[in-house]
């Protein structure tokens, strides 16, 4: 669609937001288990972290992941599978015996609704976790390219990840608040406080006198982290793929094992995990900065859409979504504001991630000679990806009432982000490669991916 430079732009992006994934949730099982196993932590100025000890466990379970994904996508989507099941039935079950015997309806008119506003919500949107918690719906896309029957199976997966989840988490919302003891709620809700590494939910399980549902959730915390790295795991080796073979990267990432699966792709993410089990910042500024990246990249995705759309109608197509330019535009408008919500230091973490990522690839392709189609810069096409990412930044430092200027305040703030992405949306879209152009990139790809079957 924009050729070279914004494949790697894109691609560099959704790296930065998913190697650290399987990491960071292995340090959370770790840090979980710290209570009752004391020697994989240590305590020093009141800041947990993993020891030596610790640390060496944290790489054997970076080391399973790795062996499952090597195995194949059928013992991936197996043992998926399996660990899926389970985080669906405990979240369920503990919102549902909560509200059995512990629910309070006077909660949710205690204190007033919202008493921070409408900002307080949108900013709790990243901080708070909630983007994060529904950002698998990105693995679908990313594994797509594996599914047998993909225009009845994408959707389903989809759609399912998003409205399970959805519905899920608000019945277990409503069971938090429900649950919450009276006395806790004497200074509002802005001063509960809840002990333990395994969260509030095990807690007002003990209080109940339900100690099998606490044990059920301290289990809970370490399976569903290793859920996630592991899913994680497989869907960045698949990023690492696809810019090899767009010739964006090292090709050597784009080799196959017997069984189908990009395994230096693999290797090459677990060397980079097994760095970054040094100090990381804290989880809810990782799951921003994650969810924020995301949210650019999908933003990428949709232009990207809109540009084959127009170029090419008639191209075979083995999922083909339904009213597409409503649908791109729409999609584009909300990846535009749910990126100013994540707030200045997400957007601040981007520019410079990006920053970085183009002097890498100015240093690996500005001298190379054997540049396909696919992997020609064509920086006007990608300028607008740039112009789009710098103007978002520049609304969140504006916006921003904790680091930034503070000096556009609620609702005015979304509507000017709304009106970016509405004027930036047909310049990205006209910016795109012309058919023969985009037709001897396709090609090239084609031939790639046959070459390596």
């Amino acid at each position: 669609a924009f050729g070279g430079l914004a494949s790697f732009i894109a691609g560099w992006l959704s790296w930065l937001g998913y190697v650290g994934i399987p990491t960071v949730e292995t340090i959370a099982i770790l840090e979980y288990l710290g209570d009752p196993v004391p020697w994989l932590v240590e305590v020093q100025d009141g800041n947990r972290s993993l020891s030596v000890a610790g640390s060496f466990v944290a790489a054997l379970l970076l080391l399973t992941m790795v062996v499952v994904n090597l195995l194949g996508v059928r013992w991936l989507s197996r043992s998926n599978g399996l660990l899926t099941s389970w985080k669906l039935v405990v979240p369920a079950l503990t919102a549902a015996v909560l509200v059995a015997y512990g629910f309070e309806g006077d909660n949710f008119t205690d204190h007033g609704f919202a008493p921070n506003g409408v900002g307080g919500v949108l900013a709790g949107l990243a901080s708070g976790g909630v983007l994060y918690s529904l950002l698998g719906y990105r693995v679908v896309v990313d594994l797509a390219g594996e599914a047998r029957r993909p225009q009845r199976d994408i959707p389903i997966a989809i759609f399912g990840a998003l409205g399970i989840c959805a519905v899920l988490f608000i019945f277990v919302q409503v069971a938090f608040i429900g649950a919450v003891p009276s006395d806790q709620l004497a200074q509002g809700w802005g001063g509960i406080v809840s002990g333990g590494r395994s969260g509030p939910f095990a807690a007002f399980a003990l209080t109940l006198g339900l100690g099998w549902l606490a044990t059920v959730l301290y289990v809970d915390a370490t399976i569903s982290p290793y859920g996630c790295g592991l899913i994680f795991t497989g869907a960045n080796s698949r990023l690492l793929l696809a810019m090899g073979r767009n010739g964006v990267l090292f090709r050597a990432v784009g080799r196959l094992s017997r069984n189908g699966v990009p395994w230096v792709a693999i290797l090459l993410n677990f060397l980079v995990g097994l760095v970054l089990l040094l100090p990381l910042p804290a989880w809810n500024e990782l799951s921003a900065i994650v969810a924020g990246i995301t949210m650019i990249t999908s933003g990428i995705g949709a232009i990207a859409f809109l540009r084959l759309r127009r170029t090419h109608p008639d191209l075979e197509r083995p999922f083909r979504v339904p009213g597409g330019t409503i649908v791109g535009v729409a999609a584009f408008v909300c990846c535009t504001l749910a990126t100013y919500w994540c707030g200045w230091p997400v957007l601040r973490t981007s520019v410079i991630g990006l920053a970085f990522g183009l002097v890498l690839f100015a240093t690996l392709h500005i001298r190379r000679s054997d540049a396909g189609p696919a992997s020609v810069l064509r920086p006007r096409a990608a300028a607008w990806i740039v112009v789009w990412i710098l103007g978002i930044a520049v609304l969140t430092w504006l916006g921003d009432s904790r680091v930034g200027a503070d000096f556009l305040p609620t609702p005015l703030g979304d509507v000017i982000a709304v009106a970016w992405a509405l004027l930036i949306c047909p310049f990205a879209i006209a910016s795109g490669l012309d058919r023969p152009t985009a037709d001897a990139v396709l090609d090239s790809i084609h031939a790639e991916v046959g070459e390596t079957a």
